[in-house]
């Protein structure tokens, strides 16, 4: 904090309010008193300016991380909880893979390929899947690969499976 200077000792004085100098006692008469009061009123204004300043600095960056806290927490919302759409595309694709572990598992001599992704040819609560002759093969009991076709019914909301035909054959 800057002071006045004693005309006795030329000691620097930065404590308002004091009549005498602390060290040689020399009186202090009132324009060095209203000078020290000035300064010290001076710093305390570049004071409280500098402290609001900083409380400002404080709300900003606490609505800055509050605002950043929100986006989070709806991005995860958006993530965690889908849609109606993304649901039944979930389920949808649930099913196409229920269909084709059921068709992989129909080989007679055990080596298949797993029919691959087709879309969803139903619509509503209902799936129907098909694969053409030859996009996906068994191995027959010669090890020959044979071509194979097949098609897969049902209700997207349980996943149950109606109807599934290798081949033209029924099978459920």
């Amino acid at each position: 904090m800057a002071g006045i200077h004693c005309p006795g000792c030329k000691a620097n004085i930065s404590v308002p309010g004091l009549i005498d100098c602390p060290l040689c006692q020399t009186f202090l008469d009132p324009p060095f008193l209203r000078e020290l009061n000035a300064n010290a009123s001076r710093e305390n204004r570049t004071m409280l300016a500098a402290q609001a300043l900083s409380g400002t600095h404080q709300w900003f960056n606490w609505a800055v991380l509050g605002t950043l806290g929100l986006a989070i927490a709806a991005l995860i919302y958006v993530v965690t909880m889908p849609s109606e759409k993304q649901e039944r595309d979930r389920r949808v694709a649930s099913a196409l893979a229920s269909c084709q572990k059921r068709i992989a598992g129909l080989a007679e001599f055990g080596e298949a390929e797993t029919p691959p992704y087709t879309k969803n040819w139903a619509g509503g609560d209902e799936f129907y899947f098909a694969w053409q002759r030859g996009s996906f093969h068994f191995k027959n009991g010669f090890g020959a690969l044979v071509p194979m076709s097949a098609s897969c019914t049902g209700v997207i909301s349980t996943g149950e499976i109606h109807h599934l035909t290798l081949n033209n054959k029924d099978v459920i």
